[in-house]
């Protein structure tokens, strides 16, 4: 069996496909589409922004089930189930004129975005590929953010257009396109029953020899559970300000700008983050998860200072284009600090407790930010409140690093 080959990278492609519809789409993108439906209905923005908070929470519930599922059920039956109840969840809200169907349609679609990210998609990138994992995560991870930086200009430009009604529609329909390469290319969970190695795979005997040894070793060492509280509750709250610049467009027509500066703002922070995600991997292999992971809260932080205090164009582009590294840290960085302060035997174990983290602190900070707004007219609180969580955080990783948790 071949452990390195064309399909490989046909594998990769397609899981790059289901990052864009599971997370690019209805995720990073929404942004654009809270102000004019809030406008449309007559209703508050945290209002609107509920049934984006909705589709992440239970994409977070999911996360804990996804795997399981992977492993009883056939993968394409769960991919194609996922597929469907997002895409479908999405066309409908196109019809949609109330909040209370914005959030069921928005429940139903993160019951099908979590069947297909992150969870799943790590699953298949751990079977597929041994040598050049990080970089293949970030490659896959960073789909995500190249669909918001593409997307939202697109969408800004139908929905003056053409409506949001009709370009949630049209959404729709990208987010089923965008998953049919996974759908319809023949592979397998497991490579070995598609007739491949993993990526790089050792010889078999080789391979299992050195496995065994690793696996033996981890499992010898207990999860300290004090370690695991810090790494989720640094998880959870880092993750609470990836919505932040889903409100970039409706901030900046609160400093006299236009929807247009917002949605460039929005791309720009979506194109530094792919730029972020490619790079954390490498940093990390230089210089470890950790200081790496610290560099990017330090640029984080900068980014929200430049938002409090700054007010020209080229200067909210720049902090927008800092603030994309917050996309890096929750996909990428809590993977790798993950394996470095557990090991691989217990990353399987954990990992999807902190996909649950994730995906709990993007809902908050989406609909926490809208409020934010709602209740005080302005998203300097939300930008000093996003300040507060990078020292914090701060704080957090130097416990982790300088406690001995032996």
């Amino acid at each position: 069996m071949k452990n390195k080959s064309l399909k490989h990278w046909i594998v990769l492609a397609t899981l790059c496909g289901v990052t864009i519809s599971a997370i690019g789409l209805p995720i990073m993108t929404n942004g654009v589409f809270i102000s004019p439906i809030a406008d449309s209905l007559g209703v508050y923005r945290g209002s609107v922004a509920m049934h984006n908070t909705l589709t992440l929470f239970m994409k977070a519930v999911m996360s804990l089930y996804a795997g399981v599922l992977v492993k009883k059920y056939p993968f394409k039956l769960v991919m194609l189930t996922g597929v469907l109840l997002a895409g479908i969840s999405n066309i409908l809200m196109g019809f949609s004129e109330s909040i209370w169907l914005f959030n069921v349609l928005g429940t139903t679609r993160g019951i099908g975005t979590g069947m297909l990210a992150w969870v799943p998609v790590t699953i298949v990138v751990n079977e597929w590929f041994e040598e050049k994992h990080g970089l293949v995560m970030s490659i896959v991870l960073s789909f995500s953010s190249v669909a918001g930086a593409v997307f939202s200009p697109v969408f800004t430009r139908l929905i003056q257009s053409v409506g949001w009604e009709l370009s949630y529609q049209f959404m729709g329909l990208l987010i089923i396109l965008f998953s049919l390469p996974a759908l319809l290319v023949p592979f397998t969970l497991d490579p070995k029953d598609s007739g491949y190695l993993p990526y790089g795979k050792q010889s078999e005997a080789a391979e299992t020899t050195v496995k065994r040894e690793a696996v033996k070793r981890e499992a010898q060492k207990s999860v300290n559970g004090t370690l695991f509280a810090l790494m989720f509750t640094f998880t959870l709250l880092q993750t609470m300000l990836i919505g932040v610049p889903q409100h970039f467009p409706g901030f900046s027509g609160t400093v006299d700008l236009s929807n247009q500066v917002g949605a460039t703002m929005l791309s720009v922070a979506m194109l530094s983050s792919i730029v972020f995600k490619l790079g954390m991997g490498y940093i990390s292999d230089q210089i470890g998860p950790m200081k790496s992971t610290i560099t990017m809260i330090v640029l984080v932080g900068t980014a929200s200072v430049m938002l409090i205090f700054f007010r020209s164009e080229w200067a909210l582009y720049a902090a927008a284009l800092l603030y994309g590294g917050i996309f890096s840290i929750p996909s990428v960085s809590v993977t790798l600090l993950t394996k470095e302060l557990f090991g691989r035997y217990h990353f399987v174990r954990l990992y999807p407790i902190l996909a649950f983290a994730t995906s709990l602190g993007a809902a908050v900070s989406i609909s926490l930010v809208g409020y934010i707004f709602d209740f005080t007219g302005s998203y300097i609180s939300a930008f000093i409140f996003s300040l507060g969580i990078n020292l914090f955080n701060l704080f957090v990783i130097w416990v982790m690093v300088r406690l001995d948790w032996s």
